[in-house]
């Protein structure tokens, strides 16, 4: 702890010569958001000698600020209360700012542990960074992220002695509604508060969802298991199906921004039968699944509300008549990796002699070159074969969420925690092997906690002291250039030799010597070992000369799409592959000569056919085709409009 103290002042001291002294870019020393907004304190004008924090706020002023923030208080304070019960030993204060930076709620205690945070969080008070300077509050305003500021990472000389953590908050319509953040007096340790705060921030959201009524409340996730909690996605909708309002969650899992790109109502945003609505909305359905208009499915929870019940259940009973009474929400496909057989036998033999050996492999590769399908394989042919293999990305978790999905966390170590508390990855892989996917984007702050992991081989729980014994072989993944990474101050130099006991580079599949082989060996295996269309030539050199950005996934996708549009025929064709792999081979078989024009009309009646084929196989089910055609259903809807088979 002292080493690692020293190496943090030290370490700062240098960036703030760096950047104040000689007007350097501290780069590898001080994060970006901290020189960004170092960078933005001087453009206001400010000194690192200005004192500006302990100014008296009118009380006209703190008045109008209660008044005009009412709601936000409302929603907000009962989790600030749960987040002061469950960090009462850390001597936090915990503070809440509107959109405009200022104060509108601040639980401080007393005594010497507490100093002058009454006196600076006055309802009123600007935390901007015009006004303050480099801060918690004022920079995750700008940079609408989490982030951490400690000691002398502050602008002004005058707030160096405190620490705090400062997670975004957002409204129903996405808008940012202020921050939630916890300060304390800086001890040199690491913060590690970012986690229960993100999560009580996602229950202040949710609160503010609540308090727009509506008639259906719908939660939904990938995981099931977090439906209850305040990481969930969440919907307000009216009774007519119209969206009254989101969760930053439900935007994260939609990756789009319902309500702005005109996805106001409940059949846009999500593909599933016209009466999945109406069957909630009565009560009917309280369970189900659900599809994005991307393929990815949810699970998901309904609670309607009372707003109108008789004319609910009437306007039900109406279109029940007229629908088929079998309708159901429909259930969620398993996703399907690329076959392992699709890594090249040199990577996965160099792999494996060190994997045998418990030496740390590190698997550099582009998206789709089977990173993770190499990870399994060395899992499952190692004598660790019979224990979990546990997977986790860790550029999908939010930064304030990612340290308890790692190391788990204790009964109370947060708002909204399982009671009893959950163990965290590097618990469930306890004899067997841990993969951590994209290890190139874990936050530099993680970074140096996992390292500790390696080298003392036990950690704890979020907010726990019991340690645990950490029993799992490490592979690890990313599609970045770490020594770049390194050399830029995103990632630590020792975390990474520690990683790389081998590195392993898998090729993109439009360097690979041997792919016409793989790729009659993967239309194969997904055939099954039926009677199935071979590839016709013109097929194959289109499959050939295409560059395949998306390797190995996208080979497989297309080799099921093809394959599912030739059933019954005796060869897959150019009009079975789709449009952006013709449109992307430099040699598709058009014959020598064919004007431009002509060939893209010959593209267009090819993805007509397609397009009529799969309605015909589905009985015109817009939803079923755009499945079998692995597009979205509102592209499938536009290409119909299109070809005038639709109005």
């Amino acid at each position: 702890m002292g080493e690692q103290l020293a190496s943090f002042e030290a370490r700062l001291a240098q960036g703030r010569r760096q950047f104040f002294e000689h007007g350097q870019s501290p780069t590898g020393l001080i994060s970006a958001p901290i020189v960004r907004s170092w960078e933005r304190s001087l453009d206001h004008g400010l000194q690192t000698g200005d004192e500006r924090v302990l100014s008296p706020v009118s009380r006209h002023l703190a008045q109008a600020v209660a008044e005009r923030n009412r709601r936000l208080v409302a929603c907000a304070l009962p989790e600030m209360e749960k987040l002061r019960a469950a960090m009462t030993r850390g001597s936090w204060g915990i503070v809440c700012t509107d959109p405009d930076g200022l104060v509108v709620q601040a639980l401080c205690g007393t005594g010497s542990a507490f100093g002058d945070m009454q006196r600076i969080f006055q309802v009123g008070r600007s935390i901007r960074e015009a006004d303050i300077g480099t801060n918690g509050l004022g920079c995750a305003l700008i940079e609408r992220q989490p982030i951490v500021i400690r000691a002398a990472e502050h602008f002004l000389d005058e707030i160096r002695p405190f620490a705090c953590a400062s997670v975004p908050l957002f409204d129903p319509a996405g808008e940012l509604a202020g921050i939630l953040d916890a300060t304390r007096y800086c001890d040199g340790g690491p913060i590690t508060v970012l986690e229960p705060l993100a999560i009580a921030a996602r229950a202040v959201e949710n609160r503010m969802l609540d308090s727009l009524g509506g008639a259906l409340r719908l939660s939904f996730h990938t995981r099931a298991e977090l439906l209850a909690t305040p990481l969930a996605g969440v919907m307000v909708f009216d009774e007519d199906g119209r969206l009254l309002g989101a969760n930053q969650t439900a935007r994260q899992l939609l990756q789009r921004a319902p309500g702005r790109d005109g996805d106001t109502d409940f059949a846009h945003l999500f593909d599933c039968p016209a009466e999945t609505f109406r069957q909630a909305l009565s009560g009917r359905l309280t369970h189900g699944a659900l599809w994005s208009d991307d393929g990815l499915g949810f699970e998901a929870r309904f609670e309607a509300r009372a707003t109108n019940p008789l004319l609910a259940r009437i306007g039900d009973a109406v279109r029940n008549l007229r629908s088929d009474a079998n309708a159901r929400a429909t259930p969620a496909a398993p996703a399907t990796a690329p076959e392992a057989d699709g890594i090249a036998g040199r990577a996965l033999h160099i792999a494996r002699r060190a994997f045998e050996r418990d030496i740390p492999v590190l698997i550099n590769g582009e998206t789709g070159t089977g990173k993770e399908v190499l990870a399994r394989r060395l899992h499952d042919d190692s004598e660790r074969a019979a224990g979990p293999f546990v997977a986790i990305n860790c550029s999908s978790l939010p930064a304030g969420l990612i340290e308890s999905e790692f190391f788990g966390y204790e009964d109370g170590a947060f708002t909204g925690g399982r009671r009893g508390g959950a163990p965290g990855k590097f618990e469930l892989a306890r004899g067997g092997t841990l993969f951590l996917d994209e290890i190139g984007d874990m936050p530099l702050e993680l970074q140096g906690r996992l390292l500790r992991v390696l080298q003392e081989r036990t950690f704890t729980r979020l907010g726990g002291a019991r340690p645990i014994r950490f029993d799992a072989r490490i592979v690890t993944a990313t599609h970045r250039c770490l020594e770049t990474r390194v050399a830029e101050g995103l990632f630590r130099e020792d975390l990474y030799y520690r990683i790389k006991g081998v590195r392993v580079c898998l090729p993109p599949l439009r360097e690979r010597a041997d792919r016409a082989a793989l790729i009659e060996s993967m239309r194969a295996r997904e055939a099954g070992g039926a009677a199935t269309p071979r590839l016709s030539e013109a097929a194959m050199r289109a499959l050939m000369t295409y560059p395949w950005p998306g390797n190995l996934r996208q080979l497989d996708h297309v080799l099921r799409l093809a394959l599912t549009l030739a059933e019954g025929e005796a060869e897959i064709a150019l009009e079975h592959l789709p449009e952006e792999v013709l449109e992307g081979s430099t040699h598709h078989g058009a014959p020598a000569g064919t004007p431009p024009q002509t060939r893209e009309l010959c593209l267009r009646e090819l993805e007509l056919e397609a397009v009529k084929s799969a309605m015909a196989r589905c009985g015109g089910n817009v939803s079923a085709a755009a499945r079998s055609l692995r597009v979205a259903r509102a592209t499938l809807y536009r290409k119909l409009r299109a070809f005038g088979l639709i109005d």
